[in-house]
C-alpha cells in the first residue's frame, strides 16, 4: 500500500518570514495628449497585511534520484501597479468633415491608395484629415504614417518621385514629427537604386546629425540584403568607415532520415475519393518532407504555405483532371467559378478605374462612390487571390451562424474583406523580413532553447534588441464597414457568376437537358425574432459539401510547429515564425489592446511572457503505438472508442400505408427522414475532424512538436494551433507525449499507477487505493498493451480510453524492462484540482468549511465536493419531506452527485439559476423514478435546494461573489465627474450640432463607458469587454448590413458587466496560479503542460511539481487579494461619481443613514430648477408638496409617474433571490446576449418596486464599495501539507 502522506509531509516545511507591510508606491508620469482622454498614471497597491510565509523546501530526498530538482523559485510578486488609461467619452459628431466612425475607413482608404500608386488621392485624404481632425491627427498621424508616404513616392511606377518623396520629408516639422531611421533608410535605399550616391551620401550625413549610425542603417529591417550590399560601398565615403559586422548565420540542424508511417485511408467521399478538405491539408503538409532543409527551414516553408498555395494546387489539379468532369463535382466547380470570378474582377478593376478617372459622378452616383471606397483595396492583391479568398471563404462559411444551407450576409461578407486585409498584411510582412531579422530572431531563438531567456535582464536586453529591429511599417485596421464593402463587391461578382449544372428535362419535348443555376443567391429570413439577411447555397452544392467537407480547410499557421515557438518579447511578437500574433485573443476591445501596449512599455509583463514561453518550450511527440491502434481502428470504419463510423448514403425510410391520407403521418415520416440525415451528416463531419487529427499526427509521427500559446482576455493560456493539442479531446491526448523521457524513478512508477486509475475513473479514492486498483488489474493493462484490438479491451471501459491505452502500453513497457525506475518514460502524468474555482474562493475568504471541501487542507482521504453537495441536499430534502413538501418527497433519496456535479462545478464560474435548472433538468430525465410531466417543476424545486446547499457548504465563497458582483454593478453604472453638472446634479448630455443639454435616463445611460478594470498579481491589466456596441448600417453592393462598431466608443452593458465578472475575477486567479507554476517548474527543472486547472509532467517528477503548485498557492494568497482589488478600485474610480437614492426624511423624522433632510438645499435646488420647466415634465423630480401629500402617502398613479420621472430607474437592479449576480462566461457573443435577455425577463417578470419613488432623493456620489466580507480563519499555509491539493 502506498502512503504518499508520510512522505510528503517529512519533505515539506514551512516557516514564516516578515513582509514588508506596504509595498513602495510608484508613479508614472506620462505626456498628455489632445485626444478625448485624460493623462494615463499607475500607483502601487499594498501587496499584503499579512505575514508572509516562507516555505523551505529541504533537498534530502530518500525516496527520489538524487538527480531530481528540488524548487528554490521567489517567495514573493512584484508589486501591483495600476495602469490608467485615459477616461472613454461617449462619441461625438463635431463640426469636421469627418466624423468619429469616418476616421478608420479614411485613413484605410489612404493606406490602399499608398499602396496601389494612387498617392495624389492619398495626399488629398491626408491633407482633408489634418484640416477637419487636427487633434485626432495630432496622434494619429505619427512618424510611421509619414513613412508610408515616402515609401510610395520612392517606390513610385514607372520612375520614383524624388522630388515629392523630398518636399514630403522637409514638411515633417510641419506636423511636429521627427524623421526616424526607417525615414532614412527609404530615401537612402531610393536614392542608390537610382544610382544618385551624392544624394545618399548626403541623407546618410543628415540621419548620422540626427543621432543614427550607419551600423543602425545596416539592421534596418526595411532593408534586405543587397540593400546593406550597396550602402556599404557608399558609406565608405563617408569618414571615418564603420567596421561592418557579419550576421548571424544559423547553424544546421541535423536531421535523422526518418522512415514513412502507414497511410491514413482519409474519409471518402459518395465516390470513394478523399475529401477536399483533407486533400488540402496533406499537401499542406508536404513540406514536413523536405528533409534536406533544416527544422528551422522547414517550418518557416510550411508557414509560407496560404491561399496561394491553395489555388496552386487547383490549377495543378485542373491540367491533371480527366476529360469527365462529373467524376469530381466540386472541383470542377471550384475551377469554373474562379476563372470565371477572376474575369470578373479584372472587369471591376477597369470599372473602378474609370470612375477614378472621370471629374464627376454618373447618373450612378451611389455606385461610384462605393467604387471610390472599395476600389483601391481590389488592386492590393491579384485578381486571382481574391477569387481563391472570396470562394473557400464562402465555402467554409457554409451552414454556420445557425443558417441551414447558407450563412448570414454581414458575417459572410465581413469574413471575406477580413481574409483579403489578412493575406495582404501576411504578404507585407514576409516581404519585410530580412536576414538581420532572421538572424537575430534565431539568436533568441537559440537563447530560448538553452533557457537562458528565462532569466529577466537577459530577456529585456533581447527585448530591446528586437523591437528595434522590428518592422515599423504604418498598417491600419480596416473597419468593419471597409471589409464589408470589400467583401461584397467580391461576392456579388462571385453570386454573377458562379453556376451549378443541374438535369432537367425541356417540358415541350420531354428531352433530358442540363440547366445552370446560381449555385449562391440572396435572401432574407428570421432568425431569432429578427429580419436578417442570408446567402444560400444551392442545395446540390450543399450536398456536395456535407460529403466534401472544406469547413475545416487548414491553414498552415494553425498547424503544430517543428521548432520552439518565437518567444513573447512583446505583446504582438511572440509565436510563429512569421505569422504574427498578438499575445492575447481580444474581440471587440481596443481598449483592452491599449491597456497590453501600456503595460508592455512600463516592463510589466515579462512575468507573464515567461510563463507562455515556459508552456511553448515542452517538446511534444506522437505516440507510434496507440497511432497504430488509431489506425487500425479508423480503417475498419466501424465506430470505435469516439471515432464515428463510416457514413454512406441515408435512404428514406419507406412511406407509411397513410401517408396520403394522414398529414401526421407525413410529418412524422418527413421528420425523421430529415433527423436521420441530420445526424449522418453530423457523423460525418465528426469523422472528417478525427481524419485531420490522425492526418496531423502521421505527419508528424516522426518531428517534434511545439505548441505555441496566447491567453484569451481573462489571461488563460491556450495552445494556438487548434485542432491537434492536449488541450483537444482524448483521442488527441492519447497520441500525444512528452519528447523528453525521463527514467521513472522510485516513485515514478507508483505515480503511472495513480494515473492509469484517474483514467478509468477510479479517481475519489486514496492515492494508495488508486495505486493497489492498478495492480488488482494488472493482467487487464497487459492484455490491452498487448492485443488492443483483439483482446478483452478493458481499456474501452476507461472515462478515457486512448489516454488508458497509451498508460497500460507504459505500465507494460516498465515491467518488461526488468527494472522500472529506469525505464524512460514518456507519459505526460496529471494533476487536477478540487473544483479550482471553489479552492480559489475558499482562500480568498479564509472559508474552513469550504477548505476542507476542496482539499485546501490535510486529510487521509481526498474530498469529493460533489457528493458532498448531493448529501447536503439529501439533507433538506429528507427534512422538507418530513414537513410535507410533496417535491422532496418524490426527489430524496434519488440526488446523486452526478446529478449536482454540473451545477457545482459552474456555479463558480457564474451559472444563472436558469443555466442551472436546465442543467439538473437534462440529468433528472436520465433518473429512474421522476414522473416526465413532472420534470420540470422538480428541477426549479431542486435548483433552489442545490443553490441553498452551497450557501451552506461555501458561505464564504457566497459572500465574496456578491461583493465582486456589486463592485461591478457601481462601477458599470459610474460616470466621471466632469459629465455631471454640479448645481443640477444633472448628467451633460454630449452636445453636436445645435443639441440641447438634458437629463433623461438615455443620456445617463449613455455615459456610462465605464468597463471593470482589473489588474491580476502578475500585473496583466484585463478589461471587460462587454458593451452596447454601436450599430451601424452600412450600404453594400449585396445589400445594407447593420454592423457591430468596436471602434466606436460606445455604453457598457450594465447587467453583463455585472453578472460576468465573479466568474472572470477567479478565472484570471486561476490563470495567475498556471503561469506562476510553470515558470516554477521550468526553474526546477521540470517539463510542464497544462490544461487550465490541471498540471502535467513526468511521472517521477510529478511530486516535485505538486511542491511547486502548492507553494505558488499559498505565494499568490498570501497576498491580500481582495483588499488589493478594493484598494485597486478605489484609485482606478477615485474621479467618478455612482448614482445613488437617498429617502426623503419627514419633517420631524431624524436623518439617518442613507436619508437627506426633507429641507436640504440640493433638494430647493432641485425643484426650483424643476419648476421652471414644464417641458421636462416627464424626466421631473417630485415637489415638496408632492412628496408629503397624504401624510407621506402615493397614490397608484403617483408611484407610476414617479418611476417615469426616475432617471436613475434602468430595470436591472431588482432584487431577486434567485439572481447569482453571475452568468457562464462563453465565446461565443450571442449565447451570453441570450443568456442576459432571459435573465433580465425573468428578472422583469417577478419583481415589484419595493420603495415609494416619491420619497426618494435622486443624486450622484463619489462612487465606494460595499465592506469587504470578513475574513475567515482558514491558512492558506496548510495547503503546504495538504496531499490531495492537486490529485
Amino acid at each position: 500500500m502506498l502512503s504518499i502522506a508520510s512522505s510528503m509531509k517529512g519533505r515539506t516545511s514551512l516557516a514564516c518570514a516578515r513582509l514588508s507591510p506596504l509595498r513602495s508606491q510608484t508613479v508614472l508620469s506620462l505626456p498628455k495628449t489632445r485626444l478625448r482622454y485624460r493623462p494615463l498614471s499607475t500607483v502601487a497597491v499594498e501587496e499584503s497585511t499579512q505575514p508572509h510565509p516562507s516555505i523551505s523546501i529541504t533537498t534530502t530526498r530518500a525516496e527520489m534520484d538524487q538527480s531530481l530538482h528540488s524548487y528554490t523559485s521567489s517567495d514573493t510578486l512584484d508589486p501591483i501597479r495600476i495602469i490608467r488609461l485615459p477616461e472613454i467619452k461617449p462619441g461625438s459628431r463635431e463640426s469636421g468633415k469627418f466624423a468619429d466612425h469616418q476616421l478608420p475607413e479614411q485613413l484605410a482608404v489612404m493606406y490602399a491608395c499608398l499602396n496601389t500608386g494612387d498617392m495624389d488621392r492619398a495626399r488629398r485624404i491626408f491633407v482633408a484629415l489634418h484640416k477637419n481632425n487636427p487633434d485626432d491627427m495630432l496622434v494619429l498621424g505619427d512618424i510611421r504614417m509619414h513613412n508610408s508616404f515616402l515609401e510610395s513616392y520612392m517606390n513610385a511606377s514607372p520612375s520614383p518621385r524624388t522630388k515629392d518623396a523630398l518636399k514630403w520629408f522637409e514638411s515633417l516639422s510641419k506636423y511636429n514629427v521627427k524623421p526616424d531611421l526607417t525615414s532614412f533608410a527609404i530615401l537612402i535605399r531610393g536614392f542608390i537604386k537610382m544610382d544618385s550616391r551624392h544624394t545618399a551620401k548626403v541623407m546618410m550625413m543628415e540621419m548620422e546629425k540626427a543621432g543614427f549610425t550607419i551600423e543602425d542603417l545596416k539592421r534596418c529591417p526595411d532593408l534586405q540584403t543587397d540593400d546593406i550590399a550597396k550602402i556599404e560601398k557608399v558609406s565608405k565615403m563617408l569618414e571615418p568607415v564603420t567596421a561592418r559586422i557579419e550576421p548571424l548565420t544559423p547553424a544546421p540542424i541535423l536531421i535523422d532520415p526518418a522512415p514513412e508511417f502507414e497511410p491514413v485511408n482519409p474519409v471518402k467521399n459518395a465516390k470513394n475519393e478523399p475529401v477536399i478538405g483533407v486533400k488540402l491539408m496533406r499537401d499542406t503538409l508536404d513540406a514536413l518532407t523536405l528533409k534536406d532543409l533544416t527544422r528551422f527551414e522547414r517550418q518557416q516553408k510550411l508557414e509560407e504555405k496560404s491561399y496561394q498555395a491553395a489555388l496552386d494546387r487547383m490549377e495543378y489539379e485542373r491540367e491533371h483532371m480527366p476529360e469527365q468532369l462529373n467524376v469530381k463535382p466540386l472541383r470542377s466547380y471550384l475551377w469554373q467559378w474562379h476563372q470565371d470570378l477572376r474575369e470578373g474582377i479584372q472587369a471591376e478593376i477597369k470599372r473602378v478605374d474609370a470612375v477614378l478617372e472621370q471629374k464627376s459622378l454618373s447618373e450612378n452616383a451611389g455606385l461610384d462612390r462605393d467604387r471610390m471606397v472599395y476600389g483601391p483595396f481590389l488592386k492590393l492583391l491579384s485578381p486571382a487571390k481574391l477569387s481563391i479568398i472570396t470562394i473557400l471563404e464562402l465555402l467554409r462559411l457554409n451552414n454556420s451562424g445557425g443558417v441551414m444551407e447558407g450563412m448570414k450576409s454581414a458575417r459572410a461578407l465581413v469574413s471575406i474583406g477580413k481574409a483579403v486585409e489578412s493575406e495582404y498584411n501576411a504578404e507585407q510582412m514576409s516581404k519585410k523580413t530580412n536576414k538581420a531579422l532572421v538572424d537575430q530572431r534565431y539568436s533568441v531563438h537559440q537563447l530560448y532553447g538553452s533557457g537562458k531567456l528565462f532569466n529577466m535582464a537577459v530577456r529585456k536586453v533581447e527585448t530591446k534588441k528586437i523591437e528595434a529591429m522590428h518592422p515599423t511599417d504604418w498598417t491600419p485596421v480596416w473597419p468593419e464597414s471597409t471589409r464589408a464593402k470589400v467583401g461584397s463587391v467580391l461576392t456579388s461578382l462571385l453570386m454573377d457568376c458562379a453556376k451549378v449544372r443541374i438535369p432537367s428535362y425541356d417540358p415541350e419535348t420531354n428531352e433530358s437537358i442540363t440547366e445552370e443555376i446560381p449555385a449562391f443567391f440572396h435572401g432574407y429570413q428570421y432568425h431569432k425574432g429578427q429580419r436578417i439577411g442570408v446567402i444560400k447555397v444551392h442545395n446540390h452544392i450543399s450536398e456536395i459539401l456535407s460529403k466534401e467537407p472544406i469547413g475545416t480547410l487548414i491553414h498552415p499557421s494553425l498547424l503544430p510547429m517543428l521548432v520552439l515557438p518565437r518567444p513573447w518579447l512583446s505583446y504582438k511578437s511572440g509565436g510563429y515564425l512569421s505569422a504574427q500574433s498578438v499575445i492575447m485573443r481580444i474581440r471587440h476591445c481596443p481598449e483592452q489592446f491599449d491597456y497590453l501596449r501600456k503595460a508592455h512599455n512600463e516592463g510589466l509583463l515579462f512575468r507573464i511572457y515567461n510563463g507562455l514561453d515556459v508552456l511553448g518550450k515542452t517538446e511534444w511527440a506522437v505516440n507510434k503505438k496507440v497511432l497504430t491502434t488509431v489506425l487500425e481502428a479508423w480503417n475498419s470504419g466501424q465506430e470505435f472508442a469516439k471515432i464515428p463510423p463510416v457514413v454512406g448514403e441515408v435512404e428514406d425510410l419507406p412511406k407509411p400505408e397513410d401517408y396520403e391520407t394522414s398529414s401526421k403521418a407525413r410529418g412524422r415520416w418527413f421528420f425523421e427522414n430529415r433527423r436521420r440525415k441530420l445526424e449522418a451528416k453530423n457523423n460525418h463531419s465528426l469523422r472528417c475532424d478525427v481524419n485531420y487529427k490522425i492526418e496531423i499526427a502521421r505527419a508528424f509521427a516522426d518531428e517534434p512538436m511545439y505548441f505555441p500559446h496566447n491567453l484569451d482576455f481573462r489571461g488563460r493560456a491556450y495552445p494556438i494551433p487548434p485542432l491537434f493539442n492536449h488541450l483537444g479531446n482524448d483521442l488527441c491526448r492519447g497520441l500525444l507525449m512528452f519528447g523528453e523521457a525521463k527514467p521513472l524513478g522510485s516513485k515514478g512508477f507508483t505515480w503511472l499507477k495513480i494515473h492509469l486509475a484517474n483514467l478509468a475513473g477510479f479517481d475519489k479514492h486514496s492515492l494508495s487505493a488508486r495505486a493497489q486498483f492498478a495492480m488488482d488489474h494488472l493482467e487487464d493493462i497487459i492484455d490491452s498493451a498487448d492485443k488492443p484490438m483483439e483482446g478483452r479491451r478493458w481499456w474501452l471501459q476507461a472515462e478515457d480510453p486512448w489516454q488508458c491505452l497509451a498508460t497500460c502500453i507504459e505500465i507494460t513497457e516498465a515491467i518488461r524492462s526488468g527494472d522500472p525506475e529506469t525505464y524512460m518514460s514518456r507519459i505526460p502524468v496529471h494533476q487536477d484540482g478540487t473544483c479550482n474555482g471553489l479552492q480559489h474562493y475558499a482562500a480568498l475568504g479564509g472559508d474552513i468549511v469550504g477548505a476542507q471541501q476542496v482539499n485546501l487542507v490535510p486529510s487521509d482521504a481526498p474530498q469529493d465536493v460533489y457528493s458532498g453537495v448531493a448529501q447536503a441536499v439529501e439533507r433538506l430534502l429528507a427534512k422538507q419531506a418530513a414537513e410535507g413538501v410533496e417535491s422532496a418527497k418524490i426527489l430524496s433519496g434519488k440526488v446523486t452527485r452526478k446529478i449536482v456535479k454540473q451545477t457545482v462545478m459552474t456555479n463558480v464560474y457564474g451559472v444563472t439559476f436558469i443555466g442551472a435548472r436546465t442543467q439538473i433538468e437534462n440529468r433528472l430525465k436520465e433518473t429512474e423514478g421522476i414522473p416526465a410531466e413532472q420534470v420540470t417543476f422538480l428541477s426549479t424545486y431542486l435548483t433552489q435546494q442545490v443553490f441553498a446547499s452551497l450557501g451552506e457548504l461555501f458561505t464564504g465563497a457566497r459572500a465574496i461573489q456578491e461583493w465582486l458582483a456589486e463592485s461591478a454593478r457601481r462601477i458599470a453604472k459610474s460616470v466621471p465627474k466632469s459629465v455631471v453638472i454640479p448645481e443640477s446634479d444633472e448628467v451633460e448630455e454630449p452636445s453636436g450640432r445645435g443639441r440641447k443639454k438634458k437629463s433623461s435616463k438615455q443620456s445617463i445611460a449613455d455615459q456610462q463607458m465605464t468597463s471593470v478594470i482589473w489588474t491580476t498579481p502578475l500585473n496583466l491589466p484585463i478589461v471587460q469587454p462587454y458593451r452596447k456596441m454601436e450599430h451601424k448600417q452600412v450600404r453594400t453592393n449585396l445589400q445594407s448590413v447593420t454592423l457591430k462598431d468596436p471602434s466606436q466608443a460606445s455604453p457598457v452593458n450594465v447587467q453583463k458587466q455585472r453578472t460576468a465578472f465573479p466568474p472572470n475575477f477567479i478565472h484570471s486567479l486561476d490563470a495567475t496560479h498556471m503561469l506562476m507554476s510553470a515558470a516554477g517548474c521550468v526553474e526546477a527543472g521540470l517539463t510542464f503542460a497544462s490544461v487550465h486547472d490541471s498540471y502535467w509532467t513526468h511521472a517521477r517528477d510529478v511530486e516535485v511539481m505538486n511542491e511547486v503548485l502548492r507553494r505558488q498557492f499559498i505565494v499568490l494568497h498570501s497576498n491580500n487579494i481582495m483588499k488589493n482589488l478594493e484598494k485597486e478600485f478605489m484609485e482606478r474610480y477615485k474621479d467618478y461619481l455612482y448614482p445613488v437614492s437617498l429617502t426623503i426624511a419627514n419633517p420631524r423624522e431624524p436623518v439617518g443613514e442613507g436619508m437627506i433632510a426633507w429641507n436640504d438645499e440640493r433638494i430647493r435646488l432641485k425643484n426650483a430648477k424643476i419648476s421652471g420647466a414644464e417641458s421636462m415634465e416627464s424626466d421631473r423630480f417630485l415637489s415638496d408638496s408632492e412628496v408629503f401629500d397624504n401624510e407621506g402617502e402615493s397614490s397608484a398613479s403617483e408611484l407610476s409617474k414617479a418611476k417615469q420621472a426616475n432617471v436613475f430607474d434602468f430595470g436591472d437592479d431588482e432584487d431577486d433571490e434567485h439572481d447569482l449576480s453571475s452568468v457562464v462566461i462563453e465565446e461565443d457573443e450571442e449565447e451570453l446576449e441570450a443568456e442576459a435577455r432571459a435573465m433580465d425577463k425573468a428578472l422583469r417578470k417577478g419583481t415589484k418596486s419595493k420603495k415609494a419613488a416619491s420619497k426618494l432623493f435622486h443624486s450622484w456620489e463619489p462612487i465606494s464599495f460595499p465592506p469587504l466580507p470578513d475574513r475567515g480563519d482558514f491558512d492558506v499555509r496548510k495547503v503546504a501539507e495538504s496531499d490531495y491539493f492537486f490529485s
